[in-house]
């Protein structure tokens, strides 16, 4: 028994060099990694999958007709996507063409009466201008019979009737005066109809615009590629306007949101090459790169911002969002769906563009 206790006494003096000597190999493996490699990296795995959704609402409030995609249908841009029922929006375009042809056509007998005018008024020129150059000789005739009459060479009914003709051409003139005056204020009152007419024709064309959109606006369009989700609307239902309906995601141009900690983001810029590695599918790495940072940390984008002015004060390490985006397509098999997590490292040796 004792020589037993012995060996196994040499074997533990044995085992215990050697393991300490894994350990010791280990930890000069591990700093010798972390030195050459691992201290360039910064890696988190509070990473996830973003896109731009668009939440599709209605634009018009009307009863749904059809809805022509499923759910997880994918869309091109401009596919319809929904249709409302679109009579009521129909003749509300026609009255509008209808008030457009109307007050286009009394446009334009008032800028006719404007015209019709504008020649009265020259009409009324040219009679004040012939009415005038008659006052001219007829005061001239009643001057001349006056000093024949002194010389005796004319009687006291010849200057009397040139006195009259003179009077009569001098109130011709007045008269010819008041009817230009009369025109141009006819020619005023014209302007102003048309005036009025030009502006109502301007609301008319405005309200037509305004029926064409609306009718245009009872077929729901897709505003770019992607795929149909969250799927509410149901033909024979109401839509309000604004009224949420479906959201079309764009997943061929997802990207990542990493937050990582405010003590990681010194040596990073806009272009660096980073990995990223997605939950559901860990063992194929995919090549990005850095596209922007966050104008600021995360906890100040929420509903209410931390308030750090206070006596408590506690100094927590901040998270800063940084966009990531793929350098590469996505592997037969893999999908991006905007939600998941990932992990995203970024090694900071390597220069933008690189």
């Amino acid at each position: 028994m004792p020589h037993t206790y012995g060996r196994m006494e040499q074997a533990r003096n044995r085992v215990f060099p050697i393991l300490l000597g894994i350990v010791a190999l280990l930890a000069v493996s591990f700093g010798l990694w972390w030195w050459l490699e691992g201290r360039h990296w910064e890696s988190t795995d509070n990473a996830y999958v973003e896109a731009d959704m668009a939440v599709i609402a209605a634009k018009v409030p009307g009863y749904v007709a059809t809805v022509d995609v499923k759910d997880n249908q994918p869309v091109k841009a401009s596919d319809p996507l929904v249709h409302i029922v679109d009579a009521d929006y129909r003749a509300a375009f026609a009255k509008a063409e209808a008030d457009v042809e109307r007050l286009t056509r009394e446009r334009g007998a008032a800028g006719a009466r404007v015209v019709a005018e504008a020649d009265a008024i020259a009409q009324a020129q040219a009679a004040l201008r012939a009415a005038e150059a008659q006052s001219v000789r007829a005061a001239a005739d009643a001057k001349r019979a006056e000093n024949l009459l002194a010389q005796g060479f004319a009687t006291r009914a010849t200057v009397d009737q040139r006195r009259a003709e003179a009077a009569s051409a001098s109130a011709l003139v007045a008269e010819r005066r008041a009817g230009i005056a009369a025109a141009t204020a006819s020619r005023q009152a014209a302007s102003g109809s048309a005036g009025g007419a030009g502006a109502a024709q301007k609301a008319a064309l405005a309200q037509r615009e305004a029926a064409r959109l609306d009718l245009e606006n009872t077929v729901i369009r897709a505003p770019f590629d992607g795929v149909v989700g969250n799927r509410s609307v149901r033909p024979g239902q109401f839509a309000r306007q604004g009224q949420q309906m479906l959201v079309v995601v764009p997943v061929d141009e997802a990207y990542l949101v990493a937050n990582f900690k405010e003590t990681q983001i010194a040596g990073m810029k806009p272009g660096m090459p980073a990995e990223v590695t997605l939950d559901a599918f860990p063992d194929s790495p995919l090549k990005a790169r850095i596209d922007s940072f966050s104008p600021a940390s995360g906890s100040r984008f929420s509903i209410i911002p931390p308030e750090n002015a206070t006596g408590n004060f506690t100094r927590i390490v901040q998270r800063v969002p940084v966009k990531i985006v793929l350098d590469q397509p996505l592997p037969e098999g893999m999908r991006m769906v905007p939600g998941i997590s990932a992990k995203v490292s970024v090694d900071l040796r390597r220069q933008p563009g690189e």
